[in-house]
């Protein structure tokens, strides 16, 4: 005797890709595969059902903490590289942060100096508009 609601095979699915997302942190192209679903139909299951979306951004999150666990362990074991990187991304409010300025000489202001240029395009533009006015009168 058949079953009185069976399960939808969209839901089905929806089953399949959540647990592939777990499977793969995320990762939707691996999780794609895993469920044995197209990347687009992993991305109309993430737009349609809101438990899909919410399983691909937890087990994003969770590849997220596993990854600053990880860039918190070496710079706790000394890292140079990983401790320049966290203070340039994250102590921006205490002044880790690159930055280019541009000034002029001796660190004054940039000089802009007019060669004639901007008068010419000037005087080009004013003529181009004028034929443009007299070329409907064909």
């Amino acid at each position: 005797m058949a079953h009185k609601n069976p399960p939808k095979k969209r839901d089905n699915t929806a089953a399949r890709i959540i647990k592939a997302l777990e499977e793969t942190q995320g990762l939707l192209t691996a999780a794609a595969k895993r469920a044995g679903v197209s990347y687009s139909t992993i991305k109309r299951y993430v737009a349609d059902y809101p438990s899909v979306a919410q399983a691909k951004e937890e087990a994003q999150e969770r590849l997220l903490d596993f990854a600053e666990g990880k860039l918190y362990q070496k710079i706790k074991d000394g890292d140079t590289a990983s401790l320049i990187f966290y203070l340039k991304t994250q102590g921006k409010k205490r002044g880790y942060v690159e930055r280019v300025e541009n000034t002029g000489k001796d660190g004054g202001p940039i000089e802009i100096k007019d060669d004639g240029k901007s008068k010419l395009v000037s005087a080009i533009a004013r003529l181009a508009s004028r034929t443009g006015e007299n070329s409907g009168n064909k």
